[in-house]
């Protein structure tokens, strides 16, 4: 899906980076990228981002459509659907066939599907310990730029825990993990925490089992549910689907149940996958950029004369303030300096002026004290010649 589209691209779609053949590491974002496709077959790109606090929501993916921005697979989903009723769009409605009812069938599924396959996808991801450790924390980190590389792994599994403990699948060996100075994990062994993860792993097969008996029930040996052609909601399942498939888990509970107990799941993911990936146009993907601390200091507008004209005005001026900021913080930098150097160089000239008048009054003084000692022995000496001279005439 890397390659170059042969159009010129209608929307540009922002999503975690793709891993494991997969255009992403999240269910969202791998559904956006199979709705657009199907949609919008090579009129959109995909920018890898994983700075989600580049959206408006602080979450991915989000859509950018000329100066509009959709953020959440549901609203990006609705703003496709509107721009297939323009003949001028070219997209078109994955759910146009589907009456009343199914439509209202189809909300309801897709966001059961958000629930709680999204909570099994989460369970293996981030509850599991091995995988975690394993996988998600070295594969997010090869992603990150230092530093967020050696927290932001672990923040997103505390945002994660939250769900998964009110879904009843926060494991015991994620919550008591512990780690030495080092940052490893240290293992206790002990013979109760055996009997509580085989009682946990149980629990969260039937689980499991029940979410995925449903949508088995649903599909009834159909290629999608709702005819012949993928919709909305066979995108949602298969996102998810596959990456509790693909992945390679140290821990393949999920993928073990599906392969066993539910191949019509795994055979339906497979066949959506097969109908995104032979539309005719392909889309760009732009891989992503890791930030640094030179990325904070502006570029100069290096872009061709043609470039620089499709720029709105909004955009020229934010670059002209930014500079205009970047100037004038320098500048008081500058400014300081130059006072600080200054004050400094007073300080100094101060203090020699006043060793130098220091040592001229010490040199005065010395001077002076010498003198009167000089007197003083001189005074004595004619003292004593006279008293010579009084014992001489009195001889």
């Amino acid at each position: 899906m890397s390659t170059a589209a042969t159009q010129p691209t209608l929307c540009t779609l922002h999503i975690w980076p793709s891993r494991w053949n997969l255009p992403s590491i999240d269910p969202t974002c791998i559904a956006a990228v199979f709705y657009l496709q199907l949609t919008i077959p090579g009129k959109f790109e995909v920018v890898e981002c994983t700075n989600p606090d580049v959206s408006p929501s602080g979450a991915l993916p989000f859509l950018i459509h000329g100066h509009a921005i959709v953020s959440s697979l549901p609203a990006i989903i609705s703003f496709v659907s509107s721009l297939a009723k323009s003949t001028s769009s070219g997209a078109r409605d994955l759910d146009a066939s589907l009456n009343a009812p199914q439509r209202a069938k189809r909300t309801a599924w897709c966001s059961h599907v958000e629930a709680n396959i999204g909570d099994l996808v989460a369970y293996s991801f981030y509850s599991l310990d091995d995988n975690f450790w394993k996988l998600t924390n070295p594969t997010m980190a090869s992603m990150l730029p230092i530093p967020q590389r050696y927290y932001v792994p672990g923040r997103i599994r505390e945002m994660h825990r939250p769900r998964l403990e009110a879904a009843g699948l926060w494991t015991q060996a994620a919550s008591e993990a512990e780690k030495d100075s080092f940052g490893k994990r240290q293992k206790k062994d002990d013979p109760k925490d055996e009997y509580a993860r085989a009682f946990e792993r149980d629990k969260v097969s039937t689980q499991a089992k029940t979410s995925f008996a449903l949508y088995a029930k649903l599909l009834n040996g159909q290629k999608f549910f709702f005819g012949e052609r993928p919709k909305t909601l066979d995108v949602y399942l298969a996102s998810h689907i596959l990456l509790l498939l693909d992945p390679p888990f140290p821990d393949q509970l999920m993928r073990s149940i599906l392969e066993e107990s539910y191949p019509t799941l795994v055979e339906h993911a497979h066949n959506v996958r097969t109908e995104v990936s032979q539309m005719p146009r392909q889309y760009l993907v732009v891989s992503a950029q890791k930030q640094s601390l030179l990325s904070l200091i502006p570029r100069p507008l290096s872009n061709p004369p043609k470039m620089r004209s499709e720029m709105d005005e909004v955009d020229l001026r934010f670059r002209s303030m930014r500079w205009i900021w970047f100037a004038l913080a320098f500048g008081g930098v500058a400014c300081y300096a130059a006072q600080l150097w200054i004050k400094v160089t007073v300080v100094r000239a101060n203090g020699r002026h006043r060793r130098v008048q220091r040592r001229g009054a010490d040199q005065e003084h010395e001077a002076v004290v010498t003198d009167e000692e000089g007197e003083e022995e001189g005074g004595e000496e004619e003292d004593e010649d006279e008293d010579e001279g009084v014992q001489d005439g009195d001889e």
